[in-house]
């Protein structure tokens, strides 16, 4: 009975607090609209108590415009790194002072859509009376700038590592010119020093269109400096005066700018076509390449391609060494590939007219590609030594443990890195017409024959002017395993070709290059007046134009490497230490952006910092699979898995591999670079130099 009773009281409780809760549902909806209804009566209230009705709408319309302010400012903010440096060291031997600022700041014909010189110094930041252009800025997106650097004879504006200017044949105005060092020039942090490293690996964003990096604050300060009076103003003045006629020209240039900046974004720069972040340090340079000039500069839209294998910007001390480069090694002569680097660079050019047909005679290549700007470049690029490891700041090393390491190196790695010394090539020529010794899909004999040639035979050869160079290897993707969109891309991505050879097949963008390259170059010698007997010269060491296509990545010798993080073609490695390590050690995502080194694993500092971007190696193209030192059978598998001490050995030889200094301690080192053969002497780089920053030197459109 009692339990009957116990029972009868839980369930009339239930029921009571069912009923109840159901009344409060019930009442809600009404009290919360009295409680709302009480809350709207009183702000009104409010509202009214604060004056006429035209000081209340002024106080809206000030709230509404600071809140838009502070949002827009946010949103416009620029994404800079934060560096403290206070000195700089200079690691690489073989340059005077000089050399190393002709490297800086000698122009090869490059335009930021035509910006000018005197435009970019003193363009403001959006919603900023702070220069764009400033020291803590461009350091901030990436850019080389020394601490408390002053402007020089050469660098007149006071900017980055790589920014200098050339002068527009037509109207004489100085625009801005992206050069080699812009790219290839990095820098390591530690305690406060930098360590410059000359033709390095550069850590900038320049081609990265995010909110907040260079070229996208470059476009805002461009569009607020336009619709904005008083930053128009600020503007004018610096650049025009106050003479009225300068500053209505300047406004009108200014808008034409815009013009092809927008028309630029919406096609060969649309973010569609480069889906995988570049980031800093990376860009896809054969993709850009091939959208801008099959796409852009040929006026062919369909010719675009994705393009989603971003590259670390390769270091470039050695290369005059290698009969092969490019990460996929598909060519080899160095005027054809610093050509093709300059109009991916947006060289100006002109290949059609306005109607989209193939310009002929001399109107065809009409553009200010610097050839002698190229070749003062390459040549003293000849005589630039790897980066020597700094004991004084980064730490002593063990030799004990590096002669190990390079016992290691040399039974481990040696068989791929080399340097696979070889002696001189004979690069077979063609020397008639519809002749084509070399198979590639275009030739042009005239321009094979116009180097230095001997006869074996029957058959034409450029004897190479290298006594000995470094046979580079190529590794096929399988083998290495490494990220393989960059070089399937290379092979499988198809350009149309027909507006410059009608009836042509479509073609690679090695193949592409080649078949506009064998018709360019040889019409810009004639232009800029390079004489007959300096083409080979000019060419690069007496090379011929070759392409080969090949599904690989190329393997290229390791002197210096300790000083170009991050590992892999795409950068998807950090430090060497992983680089060493089994794939389940290696991060899936880390930052790049801070340039602290780490001393110990041989790589940037990884953590997050302000500006850096994220590395996701779960995205194709970013993978950081292969070239894998393991036990297990796995593809990319290329040696044993290395112990903890063998790692740290291999990477205290890798600090001073080829380092003369440390020749003798090691026991000899038959990596010494001192022993490799110097570049053949040829004065053509010296007059080429001089003639670069000559005012009155002829230029390419005259």
């Amino acid at each position: 009975m009692r339990f009957v009773r116990t029972v009868l009281q839980g369930f009339t409780f239930l029921l009571t607090l069912l009923r109840n809760l159901l009344r409060f549902l019930l009442r809600f909806p009404k009290a919360l609209f009295h409680w709302l209804r009480g809350i709207a009566c009183a702000l009104w209230q409010l509202w009214c108590a604060l004056g006429p009705k035209p000081l209340r709408i002024t106080f809206v319309v000030i709230a509404v415009l600071a809140a838009g302010y502070m949002w827009l400012s946010h949103f416009l903010a620029p994404k800079l790194t934060e560096e403290r440096i206070y000195e700089v060291h200079y690691l690489n031997e073989g340059w005077s002072d000089a050399q190393r600022a002709l490297y800086y700041y000698t122009p090869q014909g490059t335009e930021l859509l035509g910006l000018n010189y005197d435009w970019f110094v003193n363009l403001e930041l959006p919603l900023s009376h702070n220069l764009l252009a400033s020291e803590d800025n461009l350091r901030g997106w990436g850019f080389i700038v020394d601490p408390a650097q002053q402007a020089s004879k050469l660098n007149s504006g006071n900017l980055a590592v790589g920014m200098s200017k050339h002068i527009d044949p037509i109207n004489g105005a100085e625009k801005l010119d992206l050069g080699c060092a812009v790219c290839h020039t990095g820098e390591l942090h530690y305690n406060g020093h930098a360590l410059r490293i000359d033709g390095g690996q550069a850590l900038q964003s320049i081609a990265t269109a995010k909110r907040g990096e260079f070229i996208t604050t470059l476009g805002a300060s461009v569009v607020e400096t336009l619709i904005n009076p008083a930053k128009w103003d600020r503007f004018a003045d610096r650049v025009a005066g106050q003479e009225s006629d300068a500053r209505d020209a300047l406004k009108s240039e200014l808008w034409d700018f815009f013009h092809r900046l927008k028309t630029f974004i919406t096609g060969a720069g649309a973010a569609k076509w480069y889906p995988v972040e570049e980031g800093r340090g990376r860009t896809d340079a054969v993709g850009r390449i091939a959208n801008i000039v099959f796409g852009y500069d040929l006026q062919e839209p369909d010719n675009y391609r994705v393009a989603d294998a971003p590259a670390s910007y390769p270091f470039l001390w050695d290369i005059w060494r290698f009969d092969w480069v490019q990460y996929t090694g598909f060519t080899n002569q160095a005027m054809a590939r610093n050509v093709g680097e300059s109009l991916g660079v947006l060289a100006p050019i002109k290949l059609v007219d306005d109607d989209g047909k193939l310009l002929t005679g001399k109107d065809f290549g009409e553009t200010l590609i610097d050839l002698d700007g190229m070749h003062c470049v390459e040549g003293l690029l000849r005589e630039l030594k790897p980066p020597k490891w700094p004991e004084s700041i980064l730490g002593k090393i063990d030799i004990e443990q590096a002669t190990e390491g390079k016992h290691l190196f040399l039974q481990e790695c040696a068989s791929c890195h080399g340097p696979h010394q070889s002696k001189r090539y004979d690069w077979v020529v063609a020397d008639g017409p519809n002749q084509n010794p070399a198979k590639q899909v275009d030739v042009n004999w005239q321009w094979d024959m116009a180097g230095q040639t001997i006869e074996k035979n029957g058959q034409h050869y450029r004897p190479d002017q290298r006594d000995t160079l470094w046979a580079v290897p190529w590794v096929s993707v399988e083998d290495i395993g490494t990220d393989a969109k960059l070089a399937k891309n290379y092979m499988e991505h198809r350009y149309s070709a027909e507006k410059i050879i009608p009836g042509s097949e479509p073609v690679n963008a090695g193949d592409g290059l080649q078949v506009l390259l064998n018709r360019l170059v040889p019409t810009l010698y004639e232009r800029w007046g390079i004489p007959s007997d300096e083409i080979y010269d000019y060419d690069g060491l007496n090379v011929p134009f070759r392409i080969a296509n090949v599904e690989a990545y190329k393997v290229r010798p390791l002197h210096g490497v300790w000083a170009t993080p991050p590992f892999l073609h795409n950068g998807s490695v950090p430090t060497i230490y992983h680089l060493l390590s089994p794939m389940s050690e290696r991060p899936d995502t880390f930052y790049v952006g801070n340039r602290q080194y780490n001393p110990k694993l041989l790589g940037y500092e990884t953590d997050i910092a302000k500006g850096a971007f994220l590395h996701d190696t779960h995205i194709d193209g970013n993978r950081n699979t292969g070239h894998l030192f393991t036990n297990l059978d796995v593809p990319g598998r290329i040696g044993r898995q290395f112990s903890e001490a063998e790692k740290m050995a291999l990477l205290e030889y890798i600090k001073v591999m080829g380092n003369p200094d440390f020749s003798d301690a090691l026991g000899g080192d038959p990596l010494n670079w001192d022993h490799y053969l110097p570049a053949p002497a040829d004065d053509s780089t010296q007059q080429a130099c001089r003639a670069v920053h000559n005012p009155s030197r002829k230029i390419a459109s005259e």
